[in-house]
């Protein structure tokens, strides 16, 4: 739902668009309608509400196609598109993640060079995450104001859910200084202009430091104010 908010994400898709103007349009077909759409669709409701699963299913339509046309697209370009699923599902060129040692040391060389539109696109998604909507109301004339219907997912719910998971995580596992430290290093190195996305360095550092005791989906949420800029199946 977050990567294809992005604008760098928009650009890409973009650039996708054109390159299936030469594409197999039989190919192109089968992914964007019929019988084997409308399966993988009621596969995905059977895990999530409707709503989420319209966007699940626009999400693996656009890889599909992606990976339709690899040949054609630049490797930054791909990579892009197959964010979403790179480090659950790993694409063609895909390495084993690193060390969490090396990792986290990757991360802190990298936040001193956010930048421009780079660190203006993370710290939008990191507000995202950070000050969920306040909840809408619906007015009725002559009755006292109800309220709507809360959002199938709230991306900012489940990231603090996400950090609180990690810190209890770490306790009960002893960790709680070398987890601080981890947090406390990146939290340094990210950059101090008011973008507001220090302390989200700091969580993300978090994830990647109890990754071993995590669902990766887990991690991927806590990394994802960062996952454009230097995603995370790059920190080698």
């Amino acid at each position: 739902m977050l990567s294809r908010r992005r604008p760098s994400t928009a650009e890409v898709e973009d650039v996708l668009d054109k390159q299936l103007s030469s594409a197999d349009q039989a190919m192109v077909n089968a992914f964007t309608g019929g019988f084997r759409v409308a399966q993988t669709k009621l596969a995905i409701t059977k895990v999530v509400p409707e709503e989420v699963a319209a966007i699940a299913l626009e999400s693996a339509q656009v890889v599909a196609l992606a990976i339709l046309v690899r040949e054609q697209l630049d490797a930054a370009h791909f990579a892009v598109l197959y964010r979403p699923f790179a480090t659950v599902l790993p694409g063609p060129g895909s390495l084993a993640p690193a060390p969490v040692d090396r990792q986290i040391a990757a991360f802190l060389a990298r936040l001193p060079t956010l930048s421009g539109p780079t660190e203006a696109e993370a710290a939008a998604v990191a507000k995202v995450l950070s000050e969920p909507p306040r909840p809408a109301t619906l007015q009725v004339r002559g009755a006292p104001a109800a309220a709507a219907t809360p959002p199938a997912v709230d991306p900012a719910a489940h990231y603090q859910a996400a950090w609180k998971g990690v810190i209890e995580a770490a306790n009960n596992a002893g960790r709680t200084m070398a987890f601080r430290a981890a947090q406390d290093g990146a939290e340094m190195a990210a950059p101090h202009d008011g973008s507001g996305i220090v302390g989200h360095a700091g969580v993300a550092a978090g994830g990647i430091f109890m990754r071993d005791l995590l669902p990766i989906e887990q991690v991927l949420l806590l990394y994802e104010p960062f996952a454009a800029a230097f995603p995370y199946e790059s920190l080698q």
